[in-house]
């Protein structure tokens, strides 16, 4: 396999809850006239497939490059962890306005009734926020299984909830089973399994693009929920100065682990050859160099993925470079 940082298409998504702001926060050239909510930056998706923009492999889907170098691109753990497709979704999204309170399924409960599909333990990055915005993530204490189908039956889900104030800069960690939503004025990168099985069982009384009310899925959500284990979302960050950089690791799980990466000068990184790196740059500009090709340019609301036979990459601020990099631990 030819090594060098991979650079996809965006994949823009259009969503009842979406707008402009990834045209006009994170500099994205969107189609117009649409609210766009998501660009899939990753993605091995049937039907929503990134296609490789530079290089050798320009113009080859993620799913080619994937069976073509399965172990070269992924490795090891991320060949493992993806049962035969790429394993992470990485994405950014414009919350205009709320999203659906929604639940995912873990690994098993999809693998039963979604087809095979990988379950979606998920993490939120707080790119932009507006003053006043809020997530929703958990239940309130004491409300189980009992209450909260009264609670939906009689219209009364957001009472429910447990409400979070955001800032910039805010991490959040969502294991499958936990109930979500993302207000108003957001601006997230969002790493998740590769899965796009979302169940969700209430929608603030909306209708969708199509000016009817979205499907909802309060059976399967009330199913795979986990009543009584919420905690507290926010990311417990653990910060290491290294040279040209500051790395804070933010989740670490089964399905993946994400670091935040505040680069000020020449970072040294190592793939180890054990799983692939994505970089999502979230502020600033600078520069990745992997294999025998030129630098390749990396900029606030853009992603690369460094092959895990990369081996040995840099990454070199023009000033200060945060990137969000997640991989398969």
């Amino acid at each position: 396999m030819d090594v060098y940082p991979l650079r996809f298409s965006d994949l823009f998504m259009e969503r009842v809850w979406g707008g402009r702001g990834l045209e006009r926060v994170l500099g994205k050239t969107l189609p117009p006239e649409k609210r766009i909510g998501e660009s899939w930056e990753v993605s091995d998706q049937p039907g929503a497939m990134s296609a490789v923009r530079n290089g050798a492999y320009a113009g080859l889907t993620l799913g080619e490059l994937r069976e073509r170098f399965p172990e070269e691109l992924m490795g090891p753990r991320g060949l493992a962890m993806g049962r035969g497709r790429f394993p992470l979704l990485i994405k950014f999204l414009d919350c205009e306005d709320r999203l659906s309170v929604q639940v995912h399924p873990d690994d098993a409960y999809a693998a039963a009734h979604e087809g095979g599909s990988l379950g979606k333990t998920e993490m939120w990055y707080v790119v932009a926020a507006e003053p006043g915005a809020v997530l929703w993530c958990g239940l309130k204490p004491g409300i189980d299984r009992p209450a909260l189908e009264s609670a939906i039956a009689e219209g009364r889900v957001p009472e429910t909830l447990a409400e979070v104030p955001v800032s910039p800069g805010d991490c959040f960690f969502i294991p499958a089973g936990t109930v979500h939503a993302l207000g108003g004025g957001l601006i997230i990168c969002e790493i998740q399994q590769n899965s796009d099985v979302t169940y969700r069982f209430y929608d603030w009384g909306r209708v969708g693009l199509d000016g009817r009310p979205r499907e909802l899925h309060v059976q399967k959500s009330l199913d795979v929920i986990r009543y009584g284990a919420d905690r507290n979302p926010r990311c417990l960050v653990q910060e290491m100065d290294v040279p040209g950089a500051t790395v804070a690791r933010l989740v670490t799980c089964p399905e993946f682990a994400a670091e935040k990466l505040v680069i000020t000068g020449l970072l040294e990184s190592n793939t180890g050859e054990t799983s692939f790196h994505a970089l999502s740059a979230v502020m600033g500009e600078g520069h990745v160099r992997a294999g025998e090709g030129a630098p390749e340019p990396l900029r606030r609301g853009e992603t690369l993925l460094i092959p895990s036979a990369a081996g040995r990459y840099e990454i070199e601020s023009a000033g200060e470079l945060v990137v969000l990099r997640a991989f398969v631990p």
